[in-house]
């Protein structure tokens, strides 16, 4: 049985390059006026860690770090830079997601509207609401996005240009994220 987490909006996406964080930052971009959202993007692979980026907790297969830094072209930095009012990044393997998002749950606040970007992440919990992005022109859909696609609230295409989805139909309440129509 996965958990629960009506506060989460969770993206993930069919490749790498499909739309994913520029959606994500259209939300924040939406809302962030209207509420402190927390933005967290989670990554299977290990990049180098900006020298300014304040380090939570880390370990040799997991870091989380919390974004300091809104210049520059890391995700991580777009969520800080389209308004969000905490940013963390997680890198881990997929065998110390559980464990990592478990560390990294305990120190937000309750309760709070979050957006992730996790591919992962949808295997171990149950979001207020869950998209799938896909640009039209991905011709190698990953083998977990298929997987997900049969768990998504809302598959988004992405043409290089917009969205076949407005980010201002999502909605965040005391219910948690909802899709409006």
């Amino acid at each position: 049985m996965v958990n629960f987490y009506k506060n989460i909006l969770l993206i993930a996406g069919t490749g790498q390059n499909v739309g994913k964080t520029l959606f994500a930052s259209q939300v924040i971009a939406n809302y962030a006026g209207k509420m402190p959202l927390i933005a967290i993007k989670i990554a299977p692979h290990f990049h180098k860690l900006n020298s300014d980026a304040q380090i939570i907790e880390e370990d040799t297969d997991y870091s989380i770090t919390r974004e300091l830094n809104s210049d520059g072209n890391k995700d991580s930095q777009r969520f800080l830079s389209a308004g969000a009012k905490e940013v963390y990044y997680i890198q881990c393997m997929d065998d110390k997601l559980s464990l990592v998002f478990n560390q990294l749950i305990k120190i937000l606040p309750q309760d709070s509207p979050i957006i992730c970007e996790s591919g992962g992440l949808r295997q171990l919990i149950k979001p207020g609401v869950f998209l799938m992005i896909n640009n039209i022109n991905n011709n190698k859909i990953k083998p977990q996005a298929i997987k997900n696609r049969e768990l998504a609230d809302k598959w988004i295409e992405f043409n290089e240009r917009e969205f076949d989805f407005n980010s201002q139909n999502l909605h965040f309440s005391e219910s948690g994220w909802t899709i409006q129509n």
